[in-house]
């Protein structure tokens, strides 16, 4: 994204943060507050071009992650598209990696799912190849900073029965 929209887009999330606590005084200002409107945004896609594949992601991943698609040997994979964590650079918050989808070859992937039992979740199918997904274990942010919080409605938003998460292709 060009840091002209993303600046836009962050400031369009702050004035609708300020704007949804204006009845109550105090909501705009809690630590939750910009995790709790962009539960509510809907779900959007991603392209990811490499694959020819669209990924729907919950609202609240939105503008709040960098993708980064790259090849990749971990456990027999060929392609890792891994998504950070991207606060407010003005905050100082470092990026750090929430989940990677791995793209493997069928028959790879029935020895990985085997060893990684439930680390690797089984995300779509494709050509001959198996994507499968990780996800962090812990948030890697202090516990109740904006940043921890935000993490946590977007790992919960991943993870619901109702969740959005899913990738097709083209």
């Amino acid at each position: 994204m060009h840091s002209t929209s993303r600046r836009t887009a962050l400031l369009l999330a702050g004035l609708l943060v300020f704007t949804a606590g204006c009845d109550r005084p105090n909501q705009g200002r809690e630590p939750g507050a910009v995790a709790s409107v962009a539960a509510n945004l809907p779900p959007f896609p991603q392209e990811i071009a490499s694959v020819k594949a669209e990924l729907t992601l919950p609202g609240v991943w939105k503008y709040a992650y960098r993708m980064v698609d790259r090849p990749d040997t971990m456990y027999g994979a060929h392609r890792a598209i891994e998504f950070l964590y991207t606060a407010d650079s003005a905050a100082k918050v470092p990026p750090r990696l929430l989940l990677v989808i791995r793209a493997f070859k069928k028959p790879v992937w029935e020895k990985v799912k085997e060893s990684q039992k439930e680390m690797s979740r089984f995300l779509a199918e494709h050509d001959g190849d198996v994507y499968a997904f990780s996800i962090v274990t812990s948030n890697p942010y202090s516990t109740n900073t904006p940043s921890a919080l935000r993490v946590d409605a977007m790992m919960l938003a991943l993870t619901t029965e109702t969740s959005p998460f899913r990738m097709t292709f083209k």
